[in-house]
């Protein structure tokens, strides 16, 4: 048993204090009491939004709120867990979590049967006729899991690259040249993509060997593809991504958005010679906030940071000796995997003839009738996308199936580590792919690329779906030892904002790390020799403004702008930065668009829409298209200064709104009731500056809009956020 689950005698009562901005801080004789204290403080706040949560995850929300809520629940209940294999991941714990699950639970159920007594429940309770049932493991489990599956897996890309293959064979000038445009737009690996680790700091001495298909090996997996229809694989898309229900999770508050950044500094760059770190999980921004707050004290333990509403522990936080960070990590963890029918209810598996699993379950509707959704499987995992057309399954399988909550074991080890050792060994033990950071109160610095990768067979192309059966059945995960890892860097400095990890690892089926990456913006706003934490706050405040395509581009456009006098006023003297209301930020955002239609409309169309384009044609693909880098030459016979030309002409010329005033860019803001939006949205949903002290380390907190859903402290923080300002976090060990 953990040492920190032993109960003290003599110790205080336990307790729910709150700070000035509501923020509960608990204390108890054992932690099993603290989280039956953090699920009853937990549900004072956020109960109403826990109600949309449990029921969004576990497919329930047209039970309760009708048919507009019943596509969620379907695409829920086709790809998610039943309650017993929820359950089974509960039960899978080890007995510490086993505790904390069930305590946090009796909270939570303390409160609800309390709020009943006392007529004290959220009003949309009233409002909607509804009565909170009792708390349960399994909501609490699916809620986690759906926040694991959202934030710290990748991949299952697959069926979108059959989609792209299907819309550039349409296309006049593509269709001869689809391969050439697959690797334009969906490279393998850029070696000059910013990274987290660099080479010098790479402590894997020997990588795992991941195969890269070949050009006759691509030729060879898209002539064995079905040839599946283009409406039928975006309805694969759209399941395999879970579209629906993240749109649904964005109305309700729970977690939708992934990124997150985090910088950590070491006393070689610290201007107090001890360590610091800045951390912005990036989860959206909803009233109430998507993530909680709260303090921890008991026996052994001592913890403060971010939790989820619905879920025991804190994920992002600081003890005494260790602060740490997480941002999605972005591996390829899930595949699609397609198998020809073999007769009703079948499949072949290579040449074995299999039976589909069939789960089926009512999905009940408010004011409507019941449906019946019934979930496939394969061996591999739950069907996304059954094509009639071509008869032929395709099944995501992933990496962590089953293993989801095993993450939190991870928690548990951090919240008691003091020492790098203890800190890298408890990451290691985590099935989600994040980029866990952390820094000790000793002065070490550390990072790890965390979670079950697969290995993959030779002779097939990852960015594909591959042929059911044993032939090209994943060998295995990556070892902890080969995931990328460092300690102690030379710079004194790790910093990621969803960025590649370390050179050698490559994009598989999601090109997402290219030359032009969000991270230079992030190091170049703590390029500084030496840090204090004052520039970390700083920086948070710049990348939130800064555009990350500048740098790149900026050769392109100054050069036209000193060609062009007048006629370049719209964007003359523009630096990269998105500051709300300026004239030249919403002209470079123009130029950006006109410039990708310029490149690469005329060759292979917009995909179907403007939305997928810009999703497809990336900036790293138009820069080195600019270049002539591109196995397709999408210049023509025209110059870069041509295309740039043109490009900037549509942009400047498109520059006033109806009434001839020039339009000015908007940044994007928070939405807050009842009063004007706060600008600037890229930010932490939840940010802590943390610095280490003698005694012990020392944060600063924001947790937009604020700590409850309703009363006092719904709104309290909006200030803080419109201010760029932070308040201190609680710190247990310093005293009562």
């Amino acid at each position: 048993m953990l040492p920190f689950l032993l109960p003290l005698l003599a110790i205080q009562s336990p307790t729910i204090v709150r700070d000035d901005y509501g923020v509960p801080q608990i204390r108890a004789a054992s932690v099993g009491e603290a989280f039956y204290q953090a699920g009853y403080a937990v549900a004072q706040d956020r109960l109403w939004q826990m109600e949309q949560s449990r029921r969004l995850a576990r497919g329930r929300m047209a039970e309760a709120f009708g048919s507009s809520f019943a596509a969620s629940d379907k695409e829920v209940l086709q790809t998610g867990y039943t309650d017993d294999e929820l359950r089974q991941q509960v039960e899978h714990l080890s007995p510490e979590l086993r505790e904390i699950f069930r305590e946090y639970v009796r909270g939570v159920n303390a409160w609800i049967d309390e709020a009943k007594r006392t007529n004290s429940l959220p009003g949309a309770y009233a409002s909607t006729k509804l009565t909170p049932e009792p708390w349960t493991e399994v909501d609490s489990a699916a809620i986690g899991v759906r926040l694991l599956q959202q934030f710290g897996r990748g991949g299952a890309g697959e069926i979108r690259n059959m989609a792209l293959l299907a819309y550039l064979k349409t296309q006049p000038k593509a269709k001869d040249r689809v391969l050439d445009i697959l690797e334009d737009f969906a490279w393998w690996n850029d070696p000059e993509s910013p990274t987290t680790v660099a080479k010098a700091d790479d402590l894997v001495k020997t990588p795992p060997r991941f195969y890269q298909p070949d050009r006759a090996t691509s030729a060879k997996h898209m002539a064995m593809l079905p040839n599946v229809n283009l409406f039928e694989l975006l309805g694969g898309v759209r399941m395999a991504m879970r579209e629906t229900s993240t749109k649904m999770a964005e109305q309700i508050a729970a977690p939708f958005k992934t990124g997150s950044y985090c910088v950590v500094v070491a006393p070689s760059r610290s201007a107090t010679g001890r360590p610091l770190l800045l951390s912005g999980p990036q989860m959206g921004f909803r009233t109430p906030s998507i993530v909680h707050e709260m303090s921890v004290s008991a026996p052994g333990l001592q913890v403060v940071g971010m939790d989820i509403p619905g879920v025991p522990g804190v994920v992002v936080g600081h003890t005494k000796n260790l602060a740490w960070g997480l941002t999605s990590g972005v591996a390829d963890t899930d595949d699609i995997f397609y198998y020809p029918a073999d007769g009703p209810g079948a499949y072949k598996f290579g040449n074995q003839h299999h039976e589909l699993t069939a789960i089926t379950r009512t999905l009940k509707v408010a004011g409507g009738a019941d449906q019946t959704v019934t979930q496939l499987r394969t061996v591999d995992g739950p069907v996304v996308l059954n094509s009639s057309s071509t008869k032929t399954y395709f099944a995501k399988r992933s990496s962590y199936w089953m293993h989801e909550l095993d993450s939190f074991n991870t928690f548990t080890g951090i919240w008691t580590a003091a020492t790098p050792a203890q800190a890298d060994q408890a990451i290691q033990r985590a099935t989600m792919n994040f980029n866990f950071f952390y820094a000790t109160l000793g002065g070490d610095i550390g990072y790890r690329y965390a979670g079950l990768v697969p290995i993959r067979a030779d002779g097939v192309d990852p960015r594909f779906p591959t042929p059911g059966g044993p032939t090209y059945a994943w060998r295995g995960m990556v070892p902890p030892a080969q995931m990328p890892h460092t300690s102690n860097p030379k710079a004194g400095l790790l910093a990621n904002w969803n960025n590649k990890p370390v050179a050698w690892w490559p994009n598989f089926d999601t090109p997402v790390w290219g030359l032009i990456f969000r991270n230079t913006a992030l190091l170049s706003a703590v390029s500084k020799k030496t840090l204090a934490i004052q520039d970390l706050e700083r920086a948070a405040w710049t990348i939130a403004r800064a555009d990350e395509t500048w740098p790149y581009f900026a050769p392109y456009v100054e050069s036209w702008v000193a060609k062009n006098g007048a006629k370049a006023e719209p964007i003359r003297g523009f630096d990269g930065s998105l500051l709300d209301g300026s004239r030249q930020a919403a002209t470079y955002l123009r130029f950006i668009d006109a410039l990708r239609a310029e490149l690469f409309l005329g060759t292979t169309g917009n995909f179907a829409s403007p939305d997928n384009f810009a999703q497809a044609a990336q900036p790293s693909v138009m820069i080195r298209a600019l270049q002539r880098r591109t196995r397709v030459n999408y210049l023509g016979t025209r110059s870069p200064a041509d295309v740039i030309a043109k490009a900037m002409e549509r942009a400047c010329d498109a520059g006033r709104d109806a009434l001839g005033q020039p339009i000015r860019y908007s940044a994007r803001g928070i939405t807050v009731p009842g009063q004007s939006p706060i600008p600037y949205s890229n930010r932490g949903t939840f940010i802590q500056l943390v610095e280490a002290l003698a005694d012990g380390m020392s944060g600063r907190t924001i947790n937009t809009p604020g700590i409850a859903e309703t009363g006092p402290h719904s709104l309290d923080q909006v200030p803080l956020a419109r201010a760029w300002l932070f308040k201190p976090a609680h710190s247990p060990w310093r005293g009562k």
